[in-house]
């Protein structure tokens, strides 16, 4: 089934610096002089931080070291324990710690931004709630649950004049910015198709969306919304185009208890068939180690009693076929017929061995590929050399290669200077949500 799709995202407006206008250039020099003072002594940046998940701690890395740009001042967070290492690392006092967004409102702490990385239930509550308090955002993807909500956002923006910047990471790393920088190269001729494969992973899926706290849609959105928005932000980044319609195919749901193997348990650690099963809880949290970050030990715990208990009585040691509540679907695919004539596809595939991206760019005089270790470049003409790029460098580097930090780095240059900076405002980020959207009901 196709559906007509057209979208209009109003840019928002840049906030540029009044010129200098100099009576003669006699004081030109001074002038520069008393500009580059203040610019010196330009005060940091003011930032909270609301849910201290993995996302935001990453975030706020970058603030630990460039405390000179930016300060933190205050988190918000309903398990104030979360915020021991904030308290540790930025000095920041226990009455600038709050366990909900109405108290940091209500509290006149004097801020120009907040990073708001909670469950994605919130994120539009949140959004609009900051800007409406003056606020510019660092948004955790995605924007909301719904196209309403999405569209409401960039509403809020414009009318605020306030900056939301959707943290789409793969825009800012390494390998998908080689990806976009040969797909645009004239030798390479226009784009024909593009085809994108985002392979989640077993291990990734049982314990993120069927076991965790992503596996309801009425919770927070579905996985091809929560997971691959910004795969489809990457497409249309790559092609550049306008999207004139959508088709979506859905898989199935195999983690049900019609599926579960006979001879399973409700839990891993009373299953029979547990050693053979791909996924157990047992093998990937007490054997691996695997995917244990989340886990808090209680005092006096070590960590084999930490998992030992979390396996007996969290969600995370529940056979895989008995969450009930879980929504989660196997494999979807989002095929966009592009202005131009180009055709992409977003492929989310979930019970795959493989845990990476698989990109396919066929241009007029080449085709591209690329599985996040490599970029091959194979020429159309014989004549022209095979090119290959190598970025098994970035393969297990901290923060997506630098990604997370340059995402922050430009929201808070965008505040500082007053330009916009940041690759994926609310404005540009609209339309990949709106895609999603729609997939959903088609």
């Amino acid at each position: 089934m196709a559906c007509r799709f057209h979208t209009k995202v109003n840019k928002i407006k840049k906030i540029k610096r009044k010129e200098a206008t100099h009576p003669g250039r006699l004081f030109c020099g001074w002038i520069w002089v008393f500009d580059y003072i203040c610019t010196i002594m330009q005060a940091k940046v003011k930032i909270a931080a609301v849910g201290l998940g993995n996302r935001t701690c990453k975030y706020l890395s970058y603030l630990e070291e460039h405390q000179d740009v930016a300060e933190l001042v205050a988190v918000v967070d309903p398990d104030l324990s979360k915020a021991d290492w904030a308290k540790a690392a930025f000095s920041l006092p226990q009455e600038r710690c709050f366990k909900s967004f109405d108290e940091l409102a209500a509290s006149g702490l004097q801020l120009d931004a907040c990073i708001i990385g909670t469950p994605d239930l919130y994120h539009h509550e949140l959004a609009v709630g900051a800007m409406r308090c003056g606020w510019h955002v660092l948004l955790e993807k995605p924007m909301g649950q719904t196209e309403e909500q999405c569209r409401d956002i960039v509403g809020v923006s414009l009318e605020t004049d306030r900056i939301v910047t959707v943290c789409y990471i793969l825009r800012y790393h390494p390998y998908f910015m080689k990806l976009k920088e040969l797909s645009v190269d004239p030798k390479m001729g226009k784009i024909l198709s593009v085809k994108h494969i985002e392979r989640v992973g077993r291990d990734r899926t049982a314990h993120t969306f069927v076991r965790g706290p992503w596996n309801m849609k009425e919770m927070n959105t579905t996985v091809f919304f929560t997971k691959c928005c910004h795969d489809v932000d990457f497409v249309l980044w790559l092609t550049g185009g306008q999207v004139k319609s959508v088709k979506s195919e859905k898989g199935t749901r195999i983690f049900t208890s019609a599926n579960a193997p006979v001879g399973s348990s409700d839990r891993c650690v009373r299953c029979a068939v547990e050693q053979s099963c791909p996924y157990s809880a047992v093998d990937l949290y007490l054997r691996r180690r695997d995917w244990i970050k989340g886990f808090v030990a209680q005092p006096g715990e070590t960590q084999e009693d930490m998992i030992v208990r979390m396996l007996n009585e969290s969600r995370y040691g529940r056979c895989i076929y008995n969450c009930p509540e879980n929504d989660v679907i196997d494999r979807q695919s989002v095929v966009m017929e592009m202005s131009g004539g180009v055709k992409a596809e977003v492929i989310m595939e979930c019970i795959t061995d493989e845990k990476d991206r698989y990109t396919v760019i066929e241009c007029e005089n080449a085709v591209i590929t690329g599985d996040e270790s490599f970029i091959d470049v194979t020429y159309n003409d014989p004549s022209v050399p095979h090119e290959k790029y190598d970025f098994q460098w970035t393969r297990g580097l901290e923060l997506h290669a630098g990604a997370d930090h340059q995402i922050v780095k430009e929201f808070i240059d965008s505040i500082a200077s007053g330009e916009l900076q940041t690759k994926t405002p609310s404005t540009e980020a609209l339309a990949s949500h709106l895609i999603c959207s729609l997939a959903e009901t088609i």
